[in-house]
């Protein structure tokens, strides 16, 4: 009994040195209670690791077998996540599962073998120790610890979803599970003549993140947040923008096809980007995030798809700075061809200050902090509004570009939905509160645009203050683009 407790005590600490702790060591903890909150979570996850390990050693043949095969795999990660800070993710598996060769092994590196060779050694030592060791019995105490260990894992993940399985070694292995289920969302074929009647028009289509509408001194907020889109000419905020999909997966999935808000989720649907390629315009995707499952079939129905940052997720405190996006949008002024670019910002999902950079400090003081419960109220809310800060810099350097531009250009950002922020004792999305239903919403239009388009022009000023849901997008980049042959609700488009 000793030797087998002694023994995966051991064999739990190699799997934390060289695994777990990877989660943890890039987690700006602030002060000592955030690290004591982390150090408990590290435990309880360690813990649940250990039930599992357990009850694969019960097992021994295929223990021998499949544990050093895991082993390796996830120290081959975690020394990525070391160093690097990477997200293992639908995103990082897809990279590992359909990299090339020639690739894969450019991220070889004497570091990384080191730590691989010192990995296996100490493998080696264990593995070794497991053989002279007997079996895990059924009727072994450690046999009841390991099953309150398993239920540890899904007793916290019911109490906060994610918690555990966005940390090593769970997220490796979530994140091939979703490599490997078919997404939800059936994507419809355009079968119509699909024609456009208009020439030389530009859409740029800026899609957000976590930023909601009363944040934006645009709309009335006390704050200056907008203090270089508020003296730009030709722009137009909506603040009564509406949707109950409060986070990503399914969010944008409804945004950027004919699906309203109200449909199911997995009801069949028309990619915007196939329509508009139908009807010869050129199309790109230029993004910040790693492209989520859900609407991954959406975004490859653009012609040519770009992700900058692409082993760093939202969770990631080395993610690149939306500015860097702008370095992978340009202007054609040489073709009179229709296009369409999007631009799928991180823009303000939490860690607020990861999103912005010591220029766009103004709100003081900041959260030190992931942990929620070690900063005050008016830390966060300061380093959300530096975030709101930073959007307005980004917008302001995009249209200072497009206006360089001989085409009829047309600018539209909406947030994929909004943040709670402190109400009811909440933060953040994903939950069911009224406060993350108003994503922020504005449109910018060229010179060009308004001198051929005024009538519409006229219309987008008189919808200003309607309220609306993000159903229009849709509707309305097909009404601008004069789209024939194809049925879509011209009522909810805001030009009309």
């Amino acid at each position: 009994m000793k030797k087998e407790i002694k023994f995966h005590l051991g064999l739990n600490l190699l799997i934390a040195v060289f695994i777990t702790i990877a989660s943890y060591v890039h987690i700006p903890y602030g002060n000592l209670k955030a690290f004591s909150i982390y150090f408990i979570h590290f435990l309880l996850l360690q813990f649940s690791v250990f039930g599992f390990v357990y009850v694969l050693s019960s097992f021994k043949k295929i223990f021998k077998i499949v544990f050093p095969i895991l082993f390796i795999i996830l120290v081959s990660i975690s020394f990525w996540v070391y160093t690097q800070d990477i997200t293992i993710d639908l995103g990082m598996i897809q990279a590992i599962v359909e990299s090339n060769i020639d690739i894969a092994i450019d991220v070889f590196s004497l570091q990384f073998l080191m730590y691989l060779i010192v990995s296996l050694i100490c493998l080696f030592y264990y593995m070794k120790k497991f053989s002279k060791l007997n079996s895990s019995s059924i009727k072994s105490p450690l046999f009841l610890v390991a099953i309150l260990a398993i239920s540890t894992f899904f007793l916290v993940e019911k109490y906060k979803y994610g918690a555990f399985k966005r940390k090593l070694p769970y997220n490796a292995y979530f994140g091939i599970i979703k490599y490997f289920k078919k997404p939800n969302l059936k994507l419809k074929e355009v079968k119509e003549p699909v024609k456009s009647k208009e020439k030389n028009i530009q859409i740029v289509f800026v899609l957000g993140e976590s930023l909601r509408a009363d944040h934006l001194s645009l709309n009335g907020y006390h704050r200056n947040t907008n203090p270089l889109l508020s003296k730009k000419q030709q722009i137009i905020s909506f603040s009564k923008v509406y949707t109950p999909l409060t986070y990503t997966a399914i969010s944008v999935p409804q945004i950027l096809t004919n699906n309203s808000i109200y449909d199911k989720n997995n009801k069949a649907g028309v990619s915007l980007f196939s329509v508009l390629q139908k009807a010869g315009f050129s199309t790109e995707w230029i993004g910040n995030q790693s492209i989520e499952k859900s609407y991954k079939d959406i975004v490859y129905t653009n012609k040519s798809v770009t992700i900058i940052d692409k082993f760093h997720s939202v969770l990631s405190f080395k993610k690149e700075k939306d500015l860097s996006l702008l370095d992978n949008f340009s202007i054609d002024n040489t073709s009179t061809k229709n296009k369409i670019s999007t631009i799928h910002m991180i823009g303000s999902h939490w860690y607020y200050n990861s999103r912005f950079d010591s220029r766009f400090e103004r709100f003081k003081p900041i959260t030190s902090s992931k942990y929620i419960g070690s900063s005050t109220n008016e830390e966060l809310m300061n380093s959300y509004d530096n975030t709101v800060l930073y959007l307005d810099f980004f917008l302001n350097e995009l249209i200072e570009k497009l206006k360089t531009s001989s085409k009829k250009t047309i600018l539209i950002y909406l947030s994929d939905h909004g943040e709670i922020l402190g109400e009811d004792g909440k933060w953040f999305h994903a939950q069911k509160h009224q406060a993350s239903t108003n994503p922020a919403m504005l449109v910018w239009y060229s010179d060009n645009f308004r001198d051929n388009y005024p009538l519409k022009i006229n219309q987008l000023k008189l919808k200003q203050q309607d309220s609306i849901s993000t159903d229009f997008l849709f509707h309305s980049i097909l009404d601008i683009s004069g789209i024939e042959n194809f049925k879509y609700k011209k009522e909810q488009s805001i030009f009309k």
